[in-house]
């Protein structure tokens, strides 16, 4: 045992992550260590239907079985809660959330330990991930988007106390975590769930940490490569995922302290003709997407979804919000 069980717990999240695992835990073992700092892996098995578990168990001995890794399973499909079981399974305080595509840099983990010893106040903490193409081919879209969604970049965050951070590469004090999550409040976003792009479960995180009256930092020395495979570089697939942030920021207006009156029955019409003429004044947006690559057309799809969420899930969300002002 090390001293104080002091150490690093790094939860890798996998859904069918056979093709991916293996480079995620090459980064894993060439992780800088040091001897009274421990260091431990934990698998969720997020609903699997391949050979990712055995793939993960063959390749870590094949490395030389580093430290401990820990393989769990999770039945509910979705990357909250495969995160939620992974970080109840962690040994240690502090915990970092590394995606089944992210490589963290061979220092992440001990600067991730010594920022959160630094930073006492800070329950949160994130850093900068910088894209790697399949095949090495970056379509023109995403340079003039500066990769906006794909937890790339520093998003003009510089190195200090923050407001959000990526759930890529995400580190999260354990108690907490726990004593606001698992005690208080479920998380409403599933985020990502098999093949379906549900988002928003970091920020949701995020926001509920914040709420709480703790800080989250940021840091831009903490630095980690996201594997970006060809199909996710498809403008239809970013489409998709800009439709799913609209729908989590619906929700996340839970969380926001924002004024939800418009939701109301007695403004639903008002607000159906206002979401109307929206799709009037962009409907080349609306029916050629696929014809303009650019960020307005982007910004379009998702404000679509947002308003359609509001309008047509909005007793959910009032629901949601009554909630959430019984427990504050």
């Amino acid at each position: 045992m090390h001293k104080n069980n002091q150490g690093i717990s790094v939860v890798i999240c996998c859904h069918n992550s056979c093709t991916k695992i293996e480079a995620t835990l090459n980064a894993m073992a060439l992780q800088m260590q040091q001897p009274d700092i421990g260091f431990e892996i934990i698998v969720v098995d997020n609903c699997c239907t391949d050979n990712t578990v055995n793939k993960t168990l063959q390749h870590w001995d094949k490395l030389g079985n580093l430290f401990p890794l820990t393989v769990v399973q999770e039945p509910t499909p979705g990357l909250s809660y495969a995160r939620q079981k992974g970080i109840n399974a962690a040994a240690f305080e502090y915990i970092i959330l590394c995606d089944d595509d992210n490589w963290l840099c061979n220092d992440y983990l001990l600067k991730a330990f010594t920022i959160f010893e630094a930073q006492p106040e800070a329950a949160l903490l994130g850093g900068v991930g910088e894209a790697v193409f399949e095949g090495n081919i970056c379509p023109v879209w995403f340079k003039k988007l500066d990769g906006f969604g794909y937890a790339v970049g520093d998003e003009g965050r510089t190195t200090g106390f923050t407001s959000t951070v990526y759930g890529a590469g995400m580190g999260i004090r354990k108690t907490v975590f726990n004593k606001l999550i698992g005690a208080n409040w479920a998380i409403i976003l599933s985020d990502r769930k098999g093949n379906s792009l549900s988002s928003g479960g970091d920020t949701e995180i995020c926001l509920i940490i914040k709420n709480a009256g703790h800080k989250i930092y940021f840091d831009q020395s903490l630095k980690f490569k996201h594997f970006i495979s060809a199909n996710r570089l498809q403008w239809n697939y970013y489409l998709k995922l800009r439709r799913s942030f609209g729908f989590a920021n619906a929700y996340l207006a839970v969380y926001k302290n924002e004024k939800l009156g418009h939701l109301s029955g007695k403004d639903f019409y008002r607000n159906l003709l206002q979401f109307y003429y929206f799709i009037f004044r962009n409907l080349h947006f609306f029916l050629f997407p696929f014809l303009f690559k650019t960020g307005r057309c982007a910004w379009f799809i998702q404000n679509l979804s947002l308003r359609r969420t509001l309008l047509f899930e909005r007793n959910q969300i009032l629901f949601l919000t009554k909630k959430m002002m019984q427990l504050n």
